[in-house]
């Protein structure tokens, strides 16, 4: 179990920092920001409740072009 958390966060951070290019600021992102249209949960919360493919839409949709 402890296997598959870590593998659902290094690929949330990985989407993130594929985003950004910058490895600090999605670090900082993935900890800190809330996303409002998941009451308001962290993208590491949400990793952390089993929901990475949530965090990984979401990235996409802003790689997209939705303004996140």
């Amino acid at each position: 179990m402890l296997h598959r958390d870590l593998s659902d966060a290094l690929r949330a951070l990985t989407a993130a920092y594929e985003l950004t290019a910058d490895r600090e600021r999605a670090i900082y992102w993935y900890r800190n920001v809330p996303l409002p249209e998941y009451r308001h949960r962290t993208a590491e919360e949400l990793v952390a409740e089993g929901r990475v493919d949530v965090v990984l839409s979401y990235l996409a949709s802003i790689e997209a072009g939705s303004s996140g």
